[in-house]
């Protein structure tokens, strides 16, 4: 590569060049010209000191006093075409010379037909080749002709001395030009040499932010403005560098923190992004995923999807199963396109917790039909059978009318207790207000001490100013009572119930706690399940649906609270509700 010296130098050659090779012709014609212009000044000059003489005899006399004047050849053609003087012809013919001689020449007829004429030829006559310039001139009403003639060798000659001179010209030039140039390129070079020394550190890779470019104070003010340009830019750069790199840790930051799997691959269905999820979700924390071909993760069904994706250039759906420690894990997986079809984005959600509450459901519907069907198998028994057998024994009807009856109250309380379930799910705000969780629990005693009146409650408030909650008033009654009536079923009467109530901080904190039967610890998990029950024969007999505890944690939650549950085998159960004081 050439420098940029070196470029402008071999710049100038090539234009000294092509002036040169242009000078050449330019140069003959200017001298043609040039002597053209001479012979028809010349012809002009002559005419008009003739053009007066009163005949052709005195027109030749004033030309012979014009001979001194003359050096070159002078013709004059009469408007016959006859010569009617010729300077030279004359002299070198002597006698043969007759002025009846008609001239044809191709000079002269132009000259007759057009005014002037001119042409290059060789002369017989004189032995050398001449330029001709005819010029028509009128002469008492007739048309003349002046024919003047030049030697080409002078016209060669100047030709010859013009192009040396227009060489030395150029040579001189192109030196000058050089030198100057040379000058002017070193000083402006310079600065551009220091601007490129200042930023070679970052374009090499040794600096990882561009250096500020500093030059001499003697610089031109022009590379003083550009240095600070650059450095200004620089700085442009700089910061917005740091802020698209800020956004891109920013959407990493929300990719990162997710729930769904997000992976990203490109045209070629490798890698380029999967955050944490994802990973976590397929199982591959410890791999490195960017870079890698997208089959290498062994996921054939995601691999299909994308595939189709990027074929059809539409998003695509699908649901997979996985199985995870013996677990089942249900995956939403959506693979939509990306701009220009530059590759896709797979985002996979975990649908397992749908999946389950699906089935919860499922469970529910069954459980409460069972719940719902087995009181009406029996009252169907009893009643086909009173249908059948109108007169049973008094004691008998008693018996069966009875368990009736029983039967009807748990369709009764299971309705109850299901209506109650839907009804919190939509809890209005109309309904939250502030309420004396104290005055509630006081409440909770009474009604339970009608229906176990050995049972021995105790509340203890260990506020200063009572607790007070912003809470749907009934529906705490309904979980407290609950708590506690649950603490007397599953009690040896006398049932000994402590109730807590506490102020803390952020928290108010409600415990109620029994010595009864206590629960296996293989049934903890399960006591908030709809329809779950630790001993379903004691509950049937107790008259238990099964959806008491359930109601519990189903009002806690829509209350923003938590409840948990401690309890051992014999030695009793203690529930615990902690609730925030604000919703």
């Amino acid at each position: 590569m050439f420098s940029f010296r070196q470029k402008i130098l071999i710049t100038y050659l090539i234009v000294v060049l092509i002036f040169l090779v242009l000078m050449f012709p330019f140069a003959a014609s200017t001298v043609k010209k040039i002597a053209k212009k001479g012979m028809q000044d010349r012809a002009t000059e002559l005419i008009a000191k003739i053009q007066s003489a009163p005949n052709n005899d005195a027109l030749i006399r004033r030309l012979k006093e014009q001979k001194s004047l003359i050096f070159f050849r002078i013709s004059v053609i009469n408007d016959e075409r006859k010569v009617l003087y010729d300077s030279h012809t004359k002299r070198l013919l002597g006698p043969r010379f007759s002025q009846e001689y008609v001239v044809d020449h191709p000079e002269v007829l132009e000259a007759f037909a057009h005014g002037t004429g001119y042409i290059e030829d060789y002369s017989d006559l004189l032995g050398q080749k001449f330029s001709y310039f005819a010029k028509a001139f009128d002469f008492h009403g007739k048309t003349y002709v002046m024919r003047t003639a030049f030697p080409y060798k002078y016209v060669t000659e100047l030709t010859h001395d013009f192009e040396m001179g227009m060489i030395a010209l150029a040579s001189i030039i192109l030196v000058l030009f050089s030198a100057m140039t040379w000058f002017i390129v070193h000083h402006l070079t310079e600065p551009i040499a220091q601007i490129t020394e200042a930023v070679r550190p970052y374009q090499e890779g040794t600096v990882s932010t561009l250096p500020k470019i500093q030059i001499n104070a003697t610089a031109s003010d022009e590379f003083l403005t550009l240095a600070n340009t650059l450095n200004s830019l620089s700085e442009k750069i700089r910061n917005q560098i740091e802020t698209l790199t800020f956004e891109k840790n920013e959407k990493a930051a929300v990719l990162e923190s997710l729930v769904e799997g997000v992976i990203a691959v490109d045209e070629n269905l490798k890698i380029s992004y999967a955050n944490q999820s994802a990973a976590k979700l397929l199982q591959l924390e410890d791999e490195k995923l960017e870079g890698l071909p997208f089959e290498q993760l062994h996921q054939t069904k995601c691999l299909e999807l994308l595939a189709k994706c990027h074929a059809e250039h539409q998003p695509q759906v699908d649901t997979f199963e996985l199985k995870r420690e013996g677990k089942k894990l249900f995956l939403d997986v959506v693979a939509a396109p990306k701009k220009d079809n530059t590759g896709a984005i797979l985002v996979l959600q975990d649908k397992t917790g749908d999946h389950k509450i699906a089935a919860m459901r499922k469970d529910f519907v069954a459980n409460a039909s069972h719940e719902l069907k087995t009181p009406l198998t029996i009252i169907r028994g009893f009643a086909e059978t009173l249908h059948d057998h109108p007169h049973l024994p008094e004691a008998t009807l008693l018996e069966i009318t009875d368990k009736i009856v029983r039967n009807c109250n748990r369709m009764t309380t299971v309705i109850k207790d299901l209506l109650t379930l839907s009804d919190i799910e939509n809890i209005p705000e109309s309904r939250l207000y502030d309420c004396d969780l104290v005055k509630i629990a006081q409440n909770c005693k009474e009604m339970v001490l009608n229906l176990h009146p050995t049972a021995q409650i105790t509340i203890h408030d260990q506020t200063k100013n009572g607790v007070h909650l912003v809470a749907d008033p009934s529906l705490m009654e309904l979980a407290i009572m609950n708590l506690i009536e649950n603490a007397a079923k599953y009690s040896v009467p006398p049932a000994e119930i402590n109730v807590t109530l506490q102020d803390l901080d952020s928290q108010i904190k409600i415990e109620v706690a029994d010595k009864g039967i206590g629960i296996p610890e293989a049934d903890l998990e399960h006591i908030f399940d709809k329809f779950y029950t630790v001993d379903k024969a004691r509950s049937q007999k107790m008259g238990g649906s099964g959806l008491g505890l359930s109601i519990v944690q189903t009002i806690v939650d829509k209350h923003a609270g938590k409840i948990s549950v401690a309890s051992t085998v014999g030695q009793g159960t203690t529930f615990t509700i902690l609730l925030p004081h604000k919703q």
